[in-house]
C-alpha cells in the first residue's frame, strides 16, 4: 500500500548510488566535524603573562630585574607551567622563535646571562604568580645588543597533543657601547615570471650589524631595458625588529599592465624609517612570452529573472548565467588566486599556470554556468605543447578534490569552455589521455571509507524499513 509513495519518493534502482554517496559524503563530513570538536574542547589552558616583553640598558657589570606576572583565567583548568630561557631566533618571515641550547649560536645571544626564580609553577583557575628574571651582565661583555626569549608553556596533559604558550623576548642594551646598525640583502629574486600570476619580487636581507633595528622598509623599483619606470612598490614599516645575525625576507608585488618580452630591471632597497639606506641590490629578469597580469576584481549581480556575465576587465574569464540559475538576488564576484595556494592536484594531473576564483554563492546554481578562459602559454608548456590535455576544473570543499570538467577547446583563440553549476577555486589541470588512474576524485582514506559504508548502510536500513 505504500508503493505510490515509494515511486512518488525514491526510484531505488536509479537514486541508490546516489543515497550511497551522498551518505559517504556526510559520513565523512561528520568524521572531520567530530575531530574538530574533540580538537576544539581539549582542555587545555590559556596563558596570560603582564611583562611579556622586555627592553632595557645595563651596563657591563650591571643587574637588572624583569618580572613576569604567569596567570589562567577563572574558567580554565589546573595547570602546570614551565619557564625556559631559549634562544632568540627568527623566521623568514620576521617572526621571533625560540631556539634550544643547541642552536643559539649567536654571538649576540643573552640566553645565559639570564636566572629565573622559578621554571615550574602550578596555577589554580583564576590566580597568578610572580616570575622574576634576573639579568646579569659580565664586564667584559662587548658591545651591541644581547637577545633572548623567555618561553612560558603549559605542560601537556595525559592525552594532549598541544599546549599553549607566550614567548617573552628579551632586549638587551649593553649600555654605553657602540651600537652598530648595518645590514646586507642577500638576494633580489622574482621566482618563475607566470603569466595571470603575480610578480612577486623577494628580497632577502641579513642584520650584520650588532644591534636591532625596528620599522625597516622595502622599497622596489620595477624598469625596463630603456629605463622607463614600470612600476615603484614600499613595504610598511616593520613591526617586527631584525635580530643581529637574523636573515628575514620582504616580498612585494608590484602592480604592473602587460609586459612584452624582454629584459627588466628589479632595484631593491631596505632603508629605516629614517631614510637611511641599510642596502641596496638590483637585478633583472627576462621575458621570452609577453606577460598578462592576474585579473582585477570584478562583479556581477544576478537576480533570478534574467541571465547575467561575469567577465574579468582582461576579458580572459567569463561566465555566463543563464535565466533562473539563481534564486535570490546575490553578487557573484570573480578575483585573482595565488597559485602558491591552490591545492595540490590528484594523481594522474598536473596543475597549469592559470587559476582565479569565483565568490558570493553559498550553494550550487540551480541551472548549470558556462565558464569560459584564456589558456596561457604557461599552461600550454606545462602541458608539453598538447592544449587537448588542459582541462577546467574546480575546487570541491566538501569531497576535498579536485573536479576535473569535460572541457571544449578552441584552439585559434586559446578558449577553454566547461559547464558547471559548482563556482569556488578554478584552475587549469593538465590532464594527460594515457592516465588510468581516474583524476576527478581522490580516493578517500581506508578508514573513512569504512566509517562511510557503515553510515550508509544505517541510512540505508532505515529508509528500507521506512519503505517496508
Amino acid at each position: 500500500m505504500y508503493s505510490g509513495v515509494c515511486c512518488q519518493s525514491y526510484n531505488r534502482s536509479e537514486n541508490m548510488r546516489g543515497w550511497f554517496q551522498e551518505s559517504k559524503k556526510m559520513a565523512t563530513m561528520a568524521l572531520v566535524f567530530v575531530l574538530l570538536m574533540v580538537w576544539c574542547l581539549a582542555p587545555v589552558s590559556a596563558i596570560g603573562v603582564m611583562g611579556a616583553k622586555y627592553m632595557g640598558s645595563i651596563a657591563p657589570g650591571g643587574t637588572d630585574i624583569h618580572t613576569m606576572t604567569v596567570s589562567i583565567g577563572a574558567d580554565e583548568k589546573p595547570t602546570d607551567i614551565q619557564i625556559d630561557v631559549m634562544g632568540f631566533g627568527q623566521a623568514m618571515d620576521k617572526g621571533y622563535i625560540s631556539l634550544d641550547p643547541a642552536n643559539d649560536l649567536s654571538p649576540y645571544s643573552g640566553r645565559t646571562l639570564i636566572t629565573l626564580s622559578n621554571t615550574t609553577l602550578h596555577l589554580e583557575p583564576g590566580t597568578s604568580h610572580d616570575v622574576k628574571a634576573a639579568i646579569k651582565l659580565p664586564q667584559n661583555v662587548g658591545s651591541g645588543g644581547r637577545y633572548a626569549i623567555v618561553s612560558v608553556h603549559a605542560l601537556a596533559k595525559t592525552g594532549q597533543s598541544f599546549t599553549t604558550g607566550v614567548n617573552v623576548p628579551v632586549f638587551i642594551t649593553v649600555s654605553g657601547s657602540t651600537l652598530t646598525e648595518t645590514g646586507s640583502i642577500l638576494k633580489v629574486d622574482t621566482g618563475v615570471v607566470t603569466i595571470g600570476q603575480p610578480i612577486a619580487v623577494t628580497t632577502t636581507f641579513k642584520n650584520t650589524g650588532n644591534y636591532h633595528y625596528y620599522r625597516t622598509i622595502n622599497k622596489v623599483r620595477l624598469s625596463d631595458s630603456k629605463g622607463n619606470l614600470i612600476a615603484n612598490v614600499s613595504t610598511s614599516p616593520s613591526t617586527f625588529a631584525i635580530i643581529p645575525g637574523n636573515a628575514v625576507e620582504f616580498t612585494v608585488k608590484p602592480e604592473v599592465k602587460d609586459l612584452p618580452v624582454g629584459t627588466y630591471t628589479v632595484s631593491s632597497k631596505i632603508i629605516l624609517e629614517s631614510g637611511r639606506v641599510l642596502d641596496e641590490k638590483t637585478t633583472t629578469f627576462e621575458l621570452k612570452e609577453s606577460y598578462i597580469p592576474p585579473p582585477t576584481e570584478s562583479s556581477v549581480t544576478l537576480s533570478p529573472g534574467r541571465p547575467g556575465t561575469l567577465t574579468s576587465p582582461d576579458g580572459r574569464y567569463s561566465v555566463v548565467f543563464p535565466q533562473g540559475a539563481v534564486l535570490d538576488d546575490v553578487v557573484v564576484v570573480l578575483k585573482p588566486y595565488s597559485r602558491d595556494n591552490l591545492h595540490p592536484a590528484p594523481e594522474g594531473a598536473r596543475l597549469g599556470a592559470t587559476c582565479f576564483e569565483i565568490t558570493g554563492l553559498s550553494g550550487l546554481l540551480s541551472k548549470d554556468a558556462t565558464v569560459r578562459v584564456t589558456y596561457s602559454a604557461n599552461d600550454l608548456a606545462v602541458a608539453g605543447g598538447d592544449a587537448s590535455q588542459l582541462k577546467l576544473s574546480y575546487w570541491d570543499t566538501a569531497q576535498g578534490t579536485w573536479v576535473i570538467l569535460p572541457t571544449q577547446l578552441t584552439s585559434k583563440d586559446m578558449k577553454l569552455t566547461a559547464t558547471t553549476n559548482h563556482l569556488s577555486v578554478w584552475a587549469i589541470l593538465i590532464q594527460s589521455p594515457k592516465t588510468t588512474a581516474p583524476a576527478t576524485e581522490t580516493p578517500l582514506p581506508a578508514m573513512l571509507n569504512v566509517l562511510a559504508l557503515v553510515v550508509a548502510a544505517v541510512i540505508s536500513g532505515c529508509i528500507v524499513r521506512q519503505w517496508k
